[in-house]
């Protein structure tokens, strides 16, 4: 990597919360910038899918392209 510094927003989550079932949530998140919802039925999952989105933005930032359309 180059000495450049890209500052770029990871991303905006708009999540909702259903339920609170087995000590977790269950809902869905909302990807504002992709328009794309799904899901979760844990906290954990909830998590996995926000981390999976930021790391497939800085991949897309590393790799010299962009998320946007």
């Amino acid at each position: 990597m180059s000495g450049k510094t890209i500052k770029k927003d990871k991303g905006t989550f708009i999540i909702k919360i259903h339920e609170c079932q087995n000590a977790t949530w269950q809902g869905s998140v909302l990807w504002v910038e992709e328009q794309r919802e799904q899901y979760f039925r844990s906290a954990l999952e909830l998590l996995k899918m926000i981390d999976g989105a930021i790391i497939g933005i800085e991949e897309d930032i590393v790799e010299g392209g962009s998320h946007e359309k």
